[in-house]
């Protein structure tokens, strides 16, 4: 790999950029602060540094630099982040930096999409045209979000591909095409296209229109390499602007619903891709704004996907609430009414938080004797998976509904939550025995912020590594993790041959290292001082723990001559502060 290869890119890319990408940043003084994307937490513990291009967490201790973030929060491998932050910061990668799976994967999927969207220009694409029209979405709207055409012809992509040197194995592995009994024919025909982007804007999959044949309305890509749909929402990557500066998201079922809303004034807006809402993809949702408004279908269907949906994101710690619709409309139908976006607008300024909306589609239940109590309890389940402080505003109205007392409800709540919560750690403890073998989780080994603050200088300063004698750094280096850096480091190995080296084979403890560090020097301000400390108190730690040792040996009797003499001089020097 070229070495400036990582060098350039990290200079080209802020890293608050891309962490804002996957959660809500804050500015405290210098630094950048959030709730830690990688574990759970109310408190925010999670800080990045503009100057250091880093990020820390004070929480669960994960921490690098742009490329160990992507690797992280992604899930994805070193030549897989290395060919994502290089077209980030636009950086052309040589053949042999090139990750060629992904990479290939990426350019047959951009390939087809450009011969769909020439197909939607063909004579074959009159049909198309006809019924986008129909839709009422113009030409401006079709290259805006890169809509496409897939001709009734049972190979037209397949033949397309091959004609460009794509192989049925990459075309398949994109979900483009299937084998038939003699030959290859295209997973999409006769269908609108609609492009599906990551929230990076990589093009992962396809969701396909039916306007002439047989089939399903609406088709997706199958799962793949690229593509899993529990983490995709359709227009994230160009919605996720507007959600961090409105402040919320708007959640709809289908394509033609998310570009509706695009282009009647509510950027905001994606959609899930079908009405099962996932946790992966609420986390999503959760990275740029705390609150989502969901907009599905009003129907029975979709207020029951609502529902699921509304308590799926509120576990996610998102403030959700729902966008009711007048009855057998959907977002793109209702905004192409008369005084539709009046109607839309009004119906979002005045959403339902979630305990009145559960309160109100099991309105008819519980007024039935029948079903009364089934309604209750599924009610009273589902207000115990909220806290408390999302339930106290509506306690007087569910209480009312249900026919008991403020305080009787709130009892009631309180029981479930602590029954779902027991049972929880009861599985999590029976879990924990299962995994480790004992009774509680194993820890693993902590790194003293002080040795890593050693590694971040060496790491930042060349001079210093240099001119450090080996000698005299390493022994004062306890941590053999953290000795084998800092010998790198001192021996002449750069910084970028040891990151790409590290992070090829999947080593990401060393990067966090050096976050740590950063963090650590921040005390010192000048990373002159910060060495001269660094080293002052390692030097004091060496002899105070050889102070110790010697004491040992000589209460037991086992000290020899010349190890209580050392012990004197060690002991003088501490008590003088040398």
């Amino acid at each position: 790999m070229d070495r400036d290869v990582i060098g350039e890119i990290k200079k080209r890319l802020d890293i608050v950029d891309l962490v804002g990408d996957y959660v809500q940043l804050r500015k405290v003084g210098r630094n950048y602060r959030a709730l830690c994307p990688f574990h759970t937490e109310k408190t925010p513990s999670f800080y990045v540094s503009p100057e250091r291009q880093t990020y820390h967490c004070f929480g669960c201790g994960k921490g690098g630099d742009a490329f160990t973030f992507l690797m992280e929060i992604e899930g994805v491998s070193f030549p897989q982040a290395l060919e994502r932050l290089a077209k980030r910061a636009g950086v052309t990668l040589s053949k042999s930096a090139r990750p060629k799976a992904e990479g290939d994967l990426s350019e047959v999927m951009e390939l087809a999409l450009k011969f769909y969207r020439d197909a939607l220009h063909s004579p074959s694409g009159e049909v198309a045209r006809s019924y986008l029209k129909h839709r009422e979405l113009p030409p401006e709207v079709w290259e805006t979000f890169e809509l496409g055409w897939a001709p009734p012809s049972w190979d037209y992509l397949w033949q397309s591909l091959q004609r460009h040197g794509v192989t049925f194995e990459l075309a398949e592995r994109c979900g483009l095409v299937l084998m038939g009994s003699r030959s290859p024919y295209d997973r999409f025909r006769g269908r609108v296209m609609f492009p599906v982007r990551d929230v990076s804007g990589k093009l992962v999959a396809f969701g396909g229109r039916l306007v002439v044949g047989e089939g399903a309305k609406y088709i997706n890509s199958p799962e793949s390499e690229l593509f899993q749909k529990r983490n995709s929402l359709y227009l994230l990557e160009r919605a996720k602007k507007s959600i961090r500066q409105r402040g919320r998201s708007i959640l709809v079922e289908g394509y033609t619903d998310a570009i509706r809303l695009h282009i009647s004034g509510y950027p905001e807006a994606v959609a899930s891709l079908g009405t099962s809402l996932t946790e992966d993809q609420a986390k999503l949702l959760q990275r740029f704004a705390g609150r989502c408004c969901i907009c599905y279908d009003a129907d029975t269907s979709g207020q029951e996907a609502s529902l699921r949906g509304m308590y799926i994101l509120q576990r996610e710690g998102l403030q959700v609430s729902v966008v009711v619709l007048p009855r057998d409309v959907d977002p793109d139908q209702l905004l192409l009414q008369e005084n539709g976006d009046k109607v839309f607008g009004e119906a979002l300024d005045h959403a339902v938080p979630l305990p009145l909306y559960h309160l109100e589609i099991r309105r008819s239940q519980l007024e039935d004797p029948g079903s009364r109590h089934k309604a209750v309890l599924e009610l009273l389940e589902g207000l115990a998976e909220l806290s408390p402080f999302d339930v106290a505003p509506y306690i007087s109205n569910l209480s009312i509904a249900l026919g008991v007392l403020p305080g009787e409800l709130n009892e009631q709540i309180a029981e479930i939550r602590s029954r779902k919560r027991a049972a929880k750690e009861d599985k999590s403890a029976r879990s924990s025995v299962y995994i480790n073998g004992i009774g509680k989780k194993s820890v693993g080994k902590t790194t003293d912020p002080i040795e890593a603050a050693v590694a971040y200088v060496l790491w930042n300063d060349a001079r210093r590594r240099v001119e450090a004698p080996p000698e005299v750094v390493l022994p004062l280096i306890n941590d053999e993790r953290v000795k084998s850096i800092v010998a790198a480091l001192l021996y002449g190995e750069s910084p970028e041959e040891l990151e790409g080296r590290w992070l090829s084979v999947g080593d990401r403890f060393p990067m966090s290292l050096i976050a740590l560090g950063g963090n650590f020097c921040d005390q010192f301000g000048d990373i002159e001082v910060a060495w001269k400390e660094l080293l002052g108190l390692l030097e004091r730690r060496r002899r105070s723990e050889r102070y110790r040792k010697l004491l040992s040996a000589m209460a037991k009797g086992e000290a020899s001559a010349e190890e209580m003499e050392e012990l004197r001089q060690l002991a003088s020097d501490i008590k003088g502060g040398g």
